[in-house]
């Protein structure tokens, strides 16, 4: 498992960080603890169970200066590879792990690992949902959603399924791939983090670069970019499509999903279009991949069609708030990219007022806001960081769109009102960039923006 004789330290003591301390107090290792926070930064319940769990912590500024200590350092995800003191303990002989790693090594059930640029957590939970029930041990997920994976590593076999949702940050060091991989569309995103999208891409790839020829890859079809990025799978590859008709794969063909068998091509009703509950063209694409992985898991095509009626939606993603007076409230907070946000865009209907910006990670400013001169928008209510950057860039590619200020989410959703106000249509909160110059976090803006909603909706009605 992990060398007893080891010096081992975690760097990060965010919620994998500490996951991964519990993980190895359960082995009886107490490892020091290195984060570039000081004490005061951390709640009171997380710096006390820090200080109970670790042997000691190296916190504030020089907490990189101690990688000599050491002969093992987990690395959060959030923790680049970059940084000059990780190459230079690299070289010095430290070894860098993190907990995917551990948890790829240590886990002795099949694995279904998701990862692509978005629509990966409603992927993940998808295939979790057509799964789970189905198979002849038990189902599990986790990784950027859900419980860690390692608070139940201990309860695993090998008849149970693991699904992980797995982030470029997961990835971009890992070396052993699942059996199942399921790659979503990769586009440029985390450019601040990778440097380059070849980077970010070849970080994506280790998904399945180390798979066995027995393993399967689960990817697109449609775009030709996917289809140069697999090149060097060593798996099998099982594709869908939302344009082709496959010899292998799942496919839509007129308004019905359709699969064939991965080993005898064999074809299937799965389910039609219509009766899917995902809203947009990008959910579509999220559906026939988490049907692939639900295929080739054992799951039967009548026992797929029965359980896809039940799914629901996210949080944060699409998620209808309210309504008043015909307008639509709704929450698409976890939109963190501009492509995210104009597939969102594709699947409303009618006029659109949409609250944007937050924390920029290198998108294309000038390319968002062409692509936001659209009939459909009604205006555009600008909040955070990037508000004064959009602007000028609206001003100059979408002169047609109005736009204005908000200070704050509340002044946001009162200004996107006034927009629709005596027309109807829908306020769509999707805002194209990360959350942390104004919240704690995506699923903080989206709780927030629902809270807004409901008490503006109460007050309007009280008038």
């Amino acid at each position: 498992m992990i060398d007893s004789n080891y010096r081992i330290a975690v760097l990060g003591l965010g919620r994998e960080g500490l996951d991964l301390i519990r993980f190895l107090n359960t082995i009886k290792i107490k490892p020091t603890g290195l984060d570039a926070r000081k004490s005061k930064d951390f709640s009171k319940a997380d710096f006390n169970e820090i200080t109970k769990r670790t042997s000691q912590t190296y916190l504030g500024d020089d907490h990189l200066d101690h990688f000599h200590e050491f002969d093992l350092v987990f690395r959060s995800p959030g923790v680049s590879l970059l940084l000059p003191e990780i190459k230079q303990a690299k070289k010095q002989g430290v070894i860098f792990s993190t907990l995917t790693a551990l948890f790829f090594n240590l886990c002795p059930a099949q694995i279904i690992g998701v990862t692509g640029t978005k629509g990966k957590s409603t992927t993940t939970s998808l295939i979790h949902h057509l799964i789970k029930g189905n198979t002849d041990g038990k189902v599990y997920f986790g990784g950027n959603i859900g419980v860690p994976p390692l608070a139940w590593l201990s309860k695993l076999s090998k008849s149970d399924i693991v699904i992980l949702e797995l982030s470029s940050f997961q990835l971009e060091d890992l070396d052993k791939s699942p059996h199942i991989a399921v790659l979503l569309k990769v586009i440029p995103e985390h450019l601040d983090r990778h440097g380059t999208f070849k980077k970010y891409s070849d970080a994506k790839s280790n998904i399945f670069l180390h798979q066995a020829k027995s393993d399967f890859l689960i990817s697109s079809d449609d775009y030709a970019s996917m289809r140069r990025l697999i090149k060097k799978a060593p798996g099998k590859n099982y594709k869908y499509s939302t344009k082709k008709i496959l010899a292998r794969g799942v496919y839509l063909i007129g308004d019905d999903i359709v699969s064939r068998n991965a080993q005898t091509g064999k074809r299937d009703l799965i389910i039609p279009k219509t009766q899917v509950p995902l809203p947009g063209k990008h959910n579509l694409q999220n559906v026939l991949a988490a049907i692939a992985a639900a295929l080739l898991a054992s799951v039967s095509p009548a026992q797929i069609r029965k359980k896809m009626k039940s799914f629901r939606a996210l949080k944060h993603r699409l998620e209808m708030v309210g309504s008043f007076k015909g307008v639509n409230f709704v929450n698409d907070s976890m939109a963190t990219t501009p492509p995210a946000t104009l597939a969102a865009l594709d699947a409303i209907t009618g006029e659109v007022v949409l609250i944007m910006g937050g924390v920029s990670k290198g998108e294309n400013i000038n390319a968002l806001a062409k692509s936001l001169n659209n009939h459909k928008i009604k205006g555009i209510v600008l909040i955070g960081e990037m508000a004064e950057r959009l602007a000028c860039a609206l001003d100059a590619y979408a002169k047609d769109v109005p736009h204005r200020f908000a200070g704050n989410l509340g002044s946001a959703v009162k200004k996107a009102y006034n927009y629709l106000d005596g027309y109807g249509g829908t306020v769509l909160l999707s805002p194209s960039f990360a959350s942390f110059d104004m919240f704690k976090d995506a699923y903080d803006r989206g709780d927030q923006f629902k809270t807004i909603v409901k008490t503006f909706i109460n007050q309007q009605k009280n008038l």
